[in-house]
């Protein structure tokens, strides 16, 4: 990334961003809150579409066909999710087909998400986890989340480019640690590392939007994606730690 047209492009003398930088900002929130959007109407359509009745260990408990392919092949879902990434990514110079390969990752990405969101429904509904409303919570402390940290890089245009090598340091260790739960299925491990995921991705907001604004690039669809992930992330780390039982 290049930093050195932060003074004349991403302020002015006074402190105040130029004009370019705000209608830049402008078109990465707008792409942004739309791919959230898309995410939220992937879900639904998983969520809601058809009816499939299987059978689970507490019981027959009806699940919807997408919810119950996604939960049954998580693998399948993990390298959709992984290549609709990669691909927004690598188009994301591209003009139109890039904002189309956007809200594709998007909705994408809301549908394979749809069984952590169901599953978080469904525990709520037994009682007993940290929140009556995991879901509405977890969203809702996301968006308090990412407003208050953007917000306030946005607004002290602070310079955030000295986390990048712990925050990637981290981002491993949160996946090492996720691997071994997998094998291991720790619960306290489990939420352990939602709780630092937590503070993980609240860092990487400051650090992303610290980037996108003084940085002489001009990557709105690639701006949006990174800040989308964040966003994606920060929720899901939520959604496991409210949908926990109390007792684990």
């Amino acid at each position: 990334m290049q930093y050195g047209n932060y003074g004349n492009e991403a302020a002015s003398q006074s402190g105040a961003l130029a004009p370019s930088t705000v209608a830049f900002l402008k078109r990465v929130y707008g792409l942004f809150t739309a791919s959230i959007v898309c995410s939220a109407i992937g879900a639904t359509i998983a969520l809601t579409a058809g009816a499939d009745v299987s059978r689970v260990s507490a019981g027959t408990v009806a699940i919807p066909p997408l919810v119950y392919f996604f939960a049954k092949n998580w693998w399948a879902g993990a390298l959709l999710m992984l290549g609709t990434v990669f691909g927004a990514s690598a188009v994301r110079h591209k003009p139109g087909i890039n904002v189309v390969a956007l809200f594709g990752m998007a909705t994408v990405v809301g549908a394979v998400i749809a069984p952590a969101i169901f599953l978080a429904q469904l525990a709520a509904q037994d009682g007993g986890t940290l929140s009556p409303a995991p879901v509405r919570d977890a969203v809702l402390l996301a968006t308090a989340g990412f407003t208050g940290l953007t917000g306030y890089a946005l607004t002290t245009q602070r310079d955030f480019s000295y986390l990048g090598g712990a925050l990637t340091m981290g981002l491993f260790v949160v996946i090492g640690a996720g691997l071994l739960n997998f094998f291991v299925g720790s619960s306290a491990l489990g939420l352990a590392i939602a709780s630092v995921s937590v503070l993980l991705f609240g860092a990487f907001i400051l650090y992303d939007t610290s980037r996108i604004l003084r940085s002489g690039e001009r990557d709105a669809v690639g701006a949006a994606i990174s800040l989308y992930l964040n966003f994606l992330n920060l929720f899901l780390a939520l959604l496991r730690l409210l949908g926990g039982r109390r007792g684990d």
